[in-house]
């Protein structure tokens, strides 16, 4: 059983319950950027296993964080994706909670909107700045075009609208990389056995 959580003490208390039931019981703080995505997101994930199996998150295989540049569309992108809100644009380059920073060799955690402070955006040169569109946000939690390409066929939106519900799935899943890695470890440990697995 998988739990991620950002807050630590749900984390504790989850273990605690579960070394009651017999389980093993492991957590680590997990980046994004370690396992090969330009993404500041620091999660803490829990595995639990039945018995006396524990976890080694050590066992997890750590990749080099590739080029932003790999995951950012060029060319022209719909207008929608401009900033113009004053809210927004009047805090780029600030810090604390209203802000808007500008992406540079990585972003910041891919939230569920991305046209609200705090804001990432990409600087477009001449005072001209753009969010992150929903297949940038998508391939920066580890997901394939052809992924987003099929999410996007089941919830399209009028064209030159942000679509919300692919932020909203972005934002609200898990990066894919770790799991890779994570079931990795498991498979090569013998946590788990690959009976049944094509």
């Amino acid at each position: 059983m998988f739990y991620q959580s950002t807050w630590f003490t749900t984390s504790t208390v989850t273990c605690h319950i579960w070394k009651s039931w017999v389980y093993s019981n492991n957590y680590k703080v997990l980046d994004c950027r370690d396992y090969g995505i330009p993404q500041a997101r620091e999660r803490c994930f829990t595995v639990s296993i039945l018995g006396d199996n524990a976890f080694d998150f050590e066992l997890m295989e750590k990749r080099p964080m590739k080029n932003i540049s790999n995951f950012l569309e060029y060319g022209d992108v719909p207008d929608c994706y401009l900033v113009t809100q004053p809210s927004v644009y009047s805090v780029i380059g600030k810090k604390g909670i209203r802000r808007a920073t500008i992406i540079k060799d990585y972003v910041n955690t891919i939230t569920t909107r991305q046209d609200r402070t705090p804001a990432q955006v990409i600087d477009l040169g001449g005072g001209k700045y753009r969010y992150l569109t929903e297949l940038e946000c998508w391939r920066l939690m580890g997901y394939s075009d052809d992924d987003f390409y099929a999410a996007e066929a089941t919830c399209r939106v009028e064209p030159g609208k942000m679509n919300r519900t692919l932020y909203h799935q972005a934002g609200n899943s898990i990066p894919v990389p770790i799991f890779e890695s994570m079931f990795s470890a498991m498979l090569n440990s013998g946590i788990i056995r690959k009976e049944g697995i094509n």
